[in-house]
């Protein structure tokens, strides 16, 4: 995908039981607060430590926006060709977008003070938020948009920014698409994705939409645009370089497939394969679909050197099942590789898959981002927390070589972890500056009161 920025492997958060996850509660009343922060790491300078040049100390919180008892939150990520950052999720709750100069404060030319929250002129009763965001060579920006939580209606929701924040009066009806999947019954949006070719996907409940570059539905894409999907609740989205679509999805496997690794990886979690018109790829595991772990949250390519139809696939999520996870962790960040026919490539990690806990400190941990560095080292990241949250959850992020063995010049043992006070925290969005720099996007809040302190969090890692 030459000459675009692109985040497209992240889904929906969990405000109605969808992607759960232990130790954190969601909720969409959130006060603003300030948060203390502090790193496990050893060494600030290390890779893996926080860039003190970024925000304070590598982090910026933000709570701009908050009224009604609801604040900020980060869902996905992206980095301009100027190395500006394009964080986005939910501002109220209203979908919304921040961006933040290259020094981690808000770029005050980009909407009101750096912030942009996008209205609907459809029925969006009901919280929305951004799933999706992505950046054309020409600095526009493409955002997907959910309203799963809305009262009424959930749509296919598509915006498009200029780079000043304002709506493209181009694009849709005065910058914004909203989509009824027909024949597929309500549904709203949970994943995004834009093609090389600025062709933009979006899928949801059983549907999947193609739209061209002026927001029409496209009609060489499924049927009058839209196709029919195998995932119920998709989760992640990603492209191969030949244009064919990954999607990962949760929940129980059909009866045909069987755990991806066995002793490894839990047996739930699917991905599929569909070709670039829309339909389901046979030729991809069993009819088109592969056992994945389970809460599949990220899927990305791995790219090798001219590889095109025959690339490596990524998935990362949780594995739940404590007999799989050493050294004391109930859950754990788990990855799994596939060759590109949708079979487990079993020479990655061990037997084809990775497995990653927080142990004793922190005995839960769930991924919900991965990305790949411009050497092909792998950052999957997420959240380690404990099951009774008296210590709250922290972001968590671990990385790997291509082969899927843990870095250990990568924070402590090839693991990081940042936690902001006994707030709860997770990281949803990852991106890789060209400097090879690590931008993470996600949530702080504290839980178990009825007072909600939280916002969206941007903190930058050191790469070396």
């Amino acid at each position: 995908m030459k000459g675009v920025s692109v985040l497209n492997c992240h889904s929906i958060r969990n405000r109605a039981g969808r992607r759960s996850k232990p130790g954190i509660l969601f909720r969409a009343a959130l006060l603003v607060g300030a948060a203390l922060v502090c790193s496990s790491n050893l060494a600030m300078a290390q890779a893996g430590g926080l860039d003190i040049t970024f925000g304070t100390g590598g982090v910026l919180t933000d709570s701009v926006g908050e009224f009604n008892n609801s604040g900020t939150s980060g869902d996905v990520v992206a980095v301009q060709s100027d190395g500006k950052i394009i964080a986005a999720g939910t501002i109220g709750f209203a979908a919304g977008a921040v961006r933040l100069n290259t020094n981690g404060t808000l770029d005050s030319s980009f909407g009101t003070g750096g912030t942009v929250t996008i209205n609907f002129p459809g029925s969006n009763e009901g919280p929305s938020q951004v799933i999706g965001v992505a950046i054309q060579p020409d600095g526009k920006i493409v955002a997907g948009i959910s309203n799963l939580n809305a009262d009424a209606n959930p749509l296919f929701i598509l915006a498009r920014l200029n780079p000043d924040g304002s709506l493209d009066t181009t694009f849709g009806s005065g910058g914004v698409v909203e989509t009824q999947i027909g024949p597929f019954g309500s549904a709203a949006a949970s994943v995004f994705a834009l093609q090389s070719d600025a062709k933009i996907l979006l899928a949801g409940s059983s549907a999947m939409a193609r739209y061209n570059t002026t927001g029409q539905l496209d009609s060489t894409f499924g049927s009058g645009g839209i196709a029919a999907i195998a995932a119920a609740s998709p989760t992640a989205m990603a492209l191969q370089p030949d244009g064919k679509i990954l999607i990962a999805a949760g929940g129980a496997l059909p009866a045909s497939l069987t755990a991806p690794v066995v002793g490894l990886a839990s047996p739930a979690g699917v991905i599929s394969r569909y070709s670039t018109s829309g339909n389901i790829d046979t030729t991809f595991g069993i009819s088109g679909e592969a056992a994945s772990v389970a809460a599949a949250s990220a899927i990305v390519v791995q790219i090798a050197a001219g590889c095109v139809s025959t690339c490596k696939i990524l998935v990362a999520g949780t594995v739940v099942s404590s007999l799989s996870v050493s050294g004391g962790n109930d859950t754990g960040l788990g990855l799994v590789r596939y060759s590109s026919n949708g079979n487990v490539d079993t020479s990655f990690g061990k037997r084809g898959g990775v497995i990653t806990g927080f142990a004793p400190v922190k005995t839960l941990a769930s991924a919900y981002a991965l990305v790949l560095q411009t050497n092909g080292d792998i950052v999957a990241a997420g959240l380690a927390g404990q099951a009774s949250g008296t210590q709250g959850d922290d972001f968590a992020l671990a990385r790997y070589s291509g082969s899927g063995v843990i870095d250990t010049t990568f924070g402590s043992s090839g693991r990081v972890t940042t936690a902001f006070g006994t707030n709860a925290a997770a990281i949803y969005g990852l991106a890789v500056q060209s400097d090879g720099k690590i931008v993470a996007a996600g949530l702080s809040l504290q839980s178990g009161q009825s007072g909600q302190v939280g916002g969206l969090v941007v903190a930058r890692y050191l790469s070396q």
